[in-house]
């Protein structure tokens, strides 16, 4: 499958699950107002949080692996499952011991038992991410972008009787957990009908060499986590719930068009993987320019008709979420070719390269947002936030024109660059 048509296909099943996920947090918000539709996203948050933290890096490797051919698709497919399902037991078990704690501080919305039930979602994240890096691996991302989108539409499904005023907070629950649930099973499924059998068994060689590969970028995922999400589990505890509702309304919009970068990190991971240094760095170059000002042009349609988005769909209840939208719109227009650059450095087996750069963005994600928050509310944790994308954005620049031996001039077009300048 080429790279256009590849890209294709997942920037619109991402849009879909965008767009999946703002009905539902809709739906929440009308049904719940803001306290629920922060509950909703702190549900939905924290447990993918801790999820990713866990991951020790397989959803980076496994792509890497599976394109360069280091090991057969069947045995990489029996650790990652083995690993998932020990990783999420960990995961649940930490999340139960600390229960009354998240009950408190998290989920005061929750009865004791929900706020439990929530951290079955910790397993079931890592699992559904696990397998589906693996169809990425194959290329077959038809089938990893419907697992994905699964997950959304089984959520949105289940939260469809808040309408009729039937379900409560234990809805958003059950909810949050059976779209992963959902989506696991049809992962495993997929998987199956080719032939490659999801049941847990370590490969101790491969297990070392996927965890040696997948630390290197491990410690970036966890700090981009954090970059993208430590501003709502902050302002969780530093204030209401009605006011991370109104954060996590902004934010949903404002990340409206992400989908495009995402989807690049998704497809360019494994397809770098099989190309030449030369070839792969002039396909970095072709394609940071344009990816750059196509989401510079959908940031500014957004910034046109942001406020009336969220005055129009989630009503006046939500008006403080429209400068933070604003303030987030900033940082987003630098974040503008990131996803080029991290699928191009897990490509060529420098995944390291991505976790210097959210360690940049993550230094002044918490320096802003303790020194912010506190004082500002969400505006001041979209401005952490926004400053945070923009020193990420720098760092991926300058990293990627120091080890490409690209120059600025070349990179954005002033002066011609091909294969004879590699």
């Amino acid at each position: 499958m080429n790279l256009v048509r590849a890209t294709s296909i997942t920037v619109v099943t991402k849009l879909l699950a965008t767009a999946t996920a703002a009905l539902a947090a809709i739906v929440v918000a009308g049904a719940l107002g803001a306290t629920g539709a922060g509950t909703f996203a702190l549900v939905r948050v924290l447990p993918g949080t801790i999820a990713a933290v866990l991951g020790a890096g397989m959803t980076i490797a496994n792509p890497y692996l599976i394109g360069s051919r280091r090991y057969s698709v069947q045995a990489i497919t029996e650790t990652t499952v083995a690993l998932g399902l020990g990783l999420g037991v960990v995961g649940c078990a930490g999340w139960w011991a600390a229960g009354n704690l998240l009950h408190a501080h998290f989920y005061s919305t929750l009865s004791a038992r929900d706020a439990l039930l929530v951290g079955l979602a910790i397993p079931m994240n890592l699992l559904r991410d696990y397998l589906n890096s693996v169809q990425q691996g194959l290329r077959s991302f038809k089938a990893a972008n419907l697992v994905l989108l699964t997950d959304d539409v089984v959520s949105l499904a289940l939260l469809l009787p808040l309408l009729a005023g039937v379900g409560g907070t234990t809805l958003v629950v059950v909810a949050a957990v059976a779209g992963p649930v959902a989506s696991v099973l049809l992962a495993a499924a997929m998987l199956l009908r080719r032939g490659i059998r999801p049941w847990p068994r370590v490969h101790p060689a491969l297990a070392r060499d996927a965890m040696r590969f997948g630390i290197k970028g491990h410690v970036g995922r966890m700090a981009n986590m954090l970059n993208w999400r430590l501003d709502v589990m902050i302002l969780a505890t530093l204030a209401s719930v009605e006011v991370v509702g109104c954060y996590s309304v902004a934010s949903k919009v404002a990340e409206l068009f992400r989908p495009l970068s995402a989807s690049l990190t998704f497809v360019l991971r494994p397809l770098i993987a099989g190309l030449s240094a030369v070839e792969a760095r002039v396909r970095g170059v072709f394609l940071y320019r344009r990816v750059f000002l196509i989401n510079l042009a959908a940031i500014l349609v957004l910034a046109a008709v942001g406020e009336r988005l969220i005055l129009a769909f989630f009503g006046a209840e939500f008006a403080p979420a429209v400068p933070a939208l604003y303030i987030l719109l900033v940082g987003l227009a630098a974040h503008g070719a990131d996803g080029v650059l991290s699928g191009y450095n897990v490509g060529i087996g420098r995944p390291e390269l991505n976790t210097y750069t959210a360690l940049a963005g993550l230094v002044v994600t918490v320096i802003g947002d303790l020194t912010l928050i506190p004082a500002y509310g969400l505006v001041g944790a979209a401005v952490a936030s926004s400053a945070a994308y923009t020193v990420k954005a720098v760092a991926f620049t300058g990293l990627f024109l120091a080890t490409a031996d690209v120059s600025l001039p070349q990179l954005v077009g002033w002066k011609e660059y091909g294969p004879d300048l590699a």
